[in-house]
């Protein structure tokens, strides 16, 4: 039965349907990745931190623009090919991420400006490769193209260079440490690998914790937050465990 909704979903993305926020999508099947459908307006391009994210008037609901980016919705497909063998849902996950990297250079335009939207897309991107571990293009869309990997590390420097500080030290921070920890141990590809990844599990843990009550409650009292940072947490768990790499035991405590 699960699989029969997987699937199900799987195919209503390969149609072009999705909903963020409660505006429905009809163009996934070939996204404008700075697109908002709510206003009808696209973000401007040029320098990242040019782009005047806060004024919709501007660069439309930045929310809409940057929720299908995360590419949640690609872990979806990739695994529906993952449990049918399809790889009709591989091709179109290989199409998706091939025409975002092409549109969107590092530190060009809307999606480079907020960590929580670089680390959580490093996560799907994770999640994806994982996914389509079976699909014979694998290797050719990840590891083995030059475009990936340079996206893949500019994530990475981005992360590394602009953590978030402050009143976004909540679930953006957690966010940010938990794809950039993710990335290190599942595409160690990098001499800045190890690097990234002690400093990540460094981050991770002292946020985790300082977002967390004695009670186990997340810091910011609301139910999705909670079941946000959670979730990250156990994401970058899952992959250090499955890199071999450590996690100290104060993490996984905060996390069960």
């Amino acid at each position: 039965e699960a699989v029969k909704r997987l699937v199900a979903e799987a195919d209503r993305l390969m149609a072009g349907h999705a909903e963020y926020f409660g505006v429905p999508r009809d163009d996934l099947a070939d996204p404008d990745w700075w697109y908002d459908p709510k206003t009808g307006r696209r973000a401007p391009g040029g320098y990242a931190f040019d782009v005047p994210y806060r004024d919709e008037d501007a660069a439309g609901d930045v929310k809409q623009i940057w929720e299908p980016s995360r590419h949640q919705y690609l872990t979806v497909l990739a695994a529906a090919y993952a449990v049918t063998g399809n790889e009709r849902y591989a091709e179109r996950v290989a199409e998706h991420l091939r025409s975002w990297w092409s549109a969107n250079a590092p530190l060009r335009g809307v999606h480079w400006i907020s960590g929580i939207e670089l680390g959580i897309r490093l996560l799907s991107w994770v999640w994806i490769r994982r996914l389509l571990d079976g699909w014979p293009g694998a290797a050719a869309l990840f590891e083995e193209n030059p475009v990936a990997l340079k996206q893949i590390w500019h994530h990475q420097r981005w992360l590394a260079g602009f953590p978030s500080r402050g009143s976004s030290a909540n679930n953006h921070v957690v966010a940010e440490a938990a794809g950039q920890f993710a990335a290190a141990c599942a595409f160690g590809w990098f001499p800045s690998s190890a690097r990234w990844r002690e400093d990540a599990l460094r981050s991770l843990e002292r946020h985790l914790r300082a977002n967390t009550f004695l009670s186990g409650l997340n810091r910011e009292l609301a139910t999705e937050y909670h079941g946000l940072v959670l979730e990250l947490g156990l994401a970058a768990v899952a992959e250090a465990d499955a890199a071999g790499v450590p996690v100290p035991a104060t993490v996984r405590l905060v996390l069960l």
